[in-house]
């Protein structure tokens, strides 16, 4: 699934033919089709295993954080750090979800229902950092919309090469989310 990857983020879903697969990494095209019997298939692999792992993994993580806002805080900052160490992942992931959604509509809506998991994790853990005085946010649904798509766009502009690490990124988009976004008290 690595080469897959890495063709789909180079060139394209469309562009990459199981050939093209097949032979990065060295074997036949039957024998792609062994384990995978349509490149719809191999991309939903693709994107499901990435959204599996991430999703469960920073669901998983939250619970020894004694505040909502440091849960929150490395909500955001683990989302960012993720995103950054998987960006072939993440772009082939995000941009080609449209390629599941006409040819394979039931494995969209399981990767949306992974999507929508999370978010509302998320918008849970805002509404019960506002309940317990936490956060002064007046719109939890709003917040986890911007917000997601502020961590979500990282990739889209950031280079290792600039003014600032991603550790820095993503430690100022948690304060920003944390303090600005969500008023934490």
């Amino acid at each position: 699934m690595i080469a897959a990857t890495e063709l789909f983020a180079q060139h394209g879903y469309h562009a990459v033919g199981m050939r093209a697969i097949a032979d990065a990494v060295g074997i036949r095209g039957s024998s792609l089709y062994h384990h995978f019997p349509s490149k719809t298939e191999l991309l939903y692999a693709i994107a499901h295993d990435y959204n599996r792992a991430f999703i469960e993994g920073q669901l998983a993580d939250l619970s020894p954080n004694p505040t909502h806002a440091a849960r929150v805080r490395k909500l955001v900052y683990d989302h960012i750090i993720y995103f950054h160490e998987h960006r072939l992942e993440e772009a082939v992931g995000l941009r080609e979800l449209q390629e599941l959604r006409t040819n394979a509509p039931e494995h969209y809506t399981d990767i949306q229902t992974y999507r929508r998991s999370y978010q509302d994790a998320f918008e849970r853990l805002i509404v019960e950092g506002r309940a317990n005085g936490e956060f002064e946010c007046d719109d939890p649904h709003l917040a986890v919309l911007a917000v997601l798509g502020m961590v979500n766009s990282v990739n889209d502009w950031y280079r290792d090469r600039g003014r600032m690490s991603i550790v820095e990124v993503a430690d100022a988009y948690a304060d920003i989310t944390v303090n600005r976004i969500l008023g934490a008290r």
